[in-house]
């Protein structure tokens, strides 16, 4: 009987080239199965958690382990975004994330990191950089690919008082974002179904409402964002958005000055005839295509509307 390995060792004497690189390859392996087995990824948890709210988000990871090579594979993840002068948001959950750190970027003392999550019956996956300048805390870049998110899981209603429902995709390329006067980048979403399932507004109830198909575009350049290409075709409220939001370190602060032009299908207005008699009040703002335009200005956090353009 031949003894083991024969075919090899006689394959290798053959292939010289390969009894020299055999030994290498080995090394190189097993000092790789070295770091998987004995990288601290509860003590880099940590510091991305710790880095996460030095940016002003609180965030919380589960258990950990090995992800890959100098990755965190995490469940039970936790996310509360607490954006500058206003309320914290209310707290997102994920069933798991990998969160993949630059170790160049650990090497220059900055802090950056590729991610994938799932959690709200869709996955998202991107990159982080967070600034490393103590008067600009925050997010200098993000990369986000996120789809087939369900809203009508999210906390919307703990955030804006309403429920809504349908199934979102976001894309943003946003490669500057520190200082806002330089930010610069896009934004696309695509909202299929959606949905207004009720709620209350400045103490309005809202019916239920459907929007159909949403599609936006937002371009962000020296600082301002620039709303186009954004409409709802297909459900009992059709509307066309557009206009510029000039940015500010605080968002709330920012600057905009939008376009809102809506039009009610009639058995919508018809089921309801509050908003119905509402509507009656505004004929200033009417076309004579029977759509309604509206200006939005000021700052985000006290939009003030007018009729007209």
């Amino acid at each position: 009987m031949a003894p083991p390995f024969a075919f090899v060792n006689a394959f290798l004497a053959r292939h010289p080239l390969l009894r020299r690189l055999l030994l290498p390859a080995a090394g190189l392996i097993a000092f790789a199965l070295f770091l998987v087995l004995t990288f601290p990824y509860d003590v880099l948890a940590r510091r991305i958690e710790i880095e996460a709210q030095r940016a002003g988000a609180e965030l919380s990871i589960g258990s950990v382990g090995a992800g890959g090579l100098a990755s965190v594979r995490a469940r039970d993840v936790r996310v509360r975004l607490a954006p500058a002068g206003s309320a914290p948001w209310p707290e997102l959950r994920f069933d798991r994330a990998v969160f993949s750190p630059d170790v160049l970027a650990i090497l220059f003392r900055r802090t950056s990191f590729g991610f994938s999550v799932q959690g709200y019956g869709g996955t998202a996956r991107g990159h982080v950089a967070l600034s490393n300048d103590p008067r600009l805390p925050g997010v200098s870049s993000l990369r986000l690919d996120a789809v087939d998110l369900d809203l009508a899981a999210l906390p919307l209603r703990e955030m804006a008082g309403v429920s809504v429902a349908g199934k979102l995709r976001v894309k943003a390329e946003l490669p500057a974002l520190l200082p806002v006067e330089t930010a610069q980048g896009a934004v696309t979403i695509a909202l299929d179904g959606a949905a207004l399932m009720g709620g209350v507004v400045m103490g309005l109830s809202l019916p239920r409402t459907t929007f159909g198909r949403i599609d936006g575009s937002v371009a962000v350049e020296k600082g301002i964002a620039r709303i186009d290409k954004t409409a709802a075709r297909g459900g009992d409220l059709e509307a066309d958005v557009d206009g510029n939001v000039t940015l500010r370190p605080l968002l709330s602060l920012s600057q905009a000055d939008l376009h809102v032009r809506f039009r009610a299908a009639d058995h919508w207005l018809d089921e309801n005839s509050v908003i119905k008699g509402m509507m009656g009040l505004i004929q200033n703002a009417r076309q004579g295509d029977g759509s309604y335009v509206f200006t939005f200005t000021g700052p985000l956090s006290r939009l003030q509307p007018r009729p007209g353009r």
